[in-house]
């Protein structure tokens, strides 16, 4: 038990001390010395600066906007801990040396899918979730366009991170819709969440 602890100790300090060094590096670049040379720079993907304010929205934005760039970068885990951790400033910087510091079970985190959970613990209070997952759930495409309604859902999805299945997804989708454009959908047959916007669309235009 107590060679766990150790060992359990030790990841964290590794973990906290990567955290220093990335801080290091930070500031030699603000000084015009890092040794980072440009072609490496192009190739490692900027994440935008958190500063760990109160408002939710801010954070959720910032959260879609890191998921945006490790979706298109296939950026690893452990590279995405140490990038989303480099953006930390001011009161998230020391909201998450207090996380590290105060988990005894290793690093906190061993992906940004760890960090998120951390995050929206804390960034997105329980009231303001139960806020957003009943606007989803009240969510219909109204006087919006049909493109403009999927996105719109799409966005919702991210934010409430509900887990749906495919067919679940078409579903929401299409009892969304307006009611001449969904009458019309329900007679054909659609197999992807993709197919039936595009249906619904053609509708639309008709």
């Amino acid at each position: 038990m107590r060679k766990d602890k150790e060992q359990s100790d030790l990841r964290i300090q590794e973990h906290i001390e990567r955290l220093e060094a990335k801080e290091q590096e930070r500031e030699a670049r603000k000084r015009g010395h890092s040794r980072r040379n440009s072609s490496q720079e192009k190739q490692t993907p900027k994440i935008p600066k958190f500063y760990g304010g109160s408002d939710p929205k801010i954070f959720l934005d910032w959260e879609a906007k890191v998921d945006q760039i490790f979706n298109e970068n296939h950026v690893k885990d452990q590279a995405q801990v140490d990038l989303v951790v480099l953006g930390f400033l001011e009161y998230a910087n020391t909201w998450w040396h207090k996380v590290c510091k105060s988990y005894d079970q290793g690093p906190p985190a061993a992906s940004w899918m760890d960090i998120k959970t951390h995050m929206r613990a804390r960034f997105v209070p329980p009231s303001y979730r139960k806020e957003l997952l009943l606007k989803f759930q009240r969510l219909h495409q109204g006087f919006m366009s049909v493109s403009e309604y999927f996105k719109e859902l799409e966005s919702q999805m991210r934010r409430v991170e509900i887990k749906e299945t495919n067919k679940e997804k078409i579903k929401r989708f299409v009892s969304g819709l307006r009611r001449d454009i969904q009458d019309q959908v329900e007679l054909y047959e659609y197999s992807t969440l993709e197919k039936v916007f595009t249906l619904a669309l053609g509708i639309e235009i008709q």
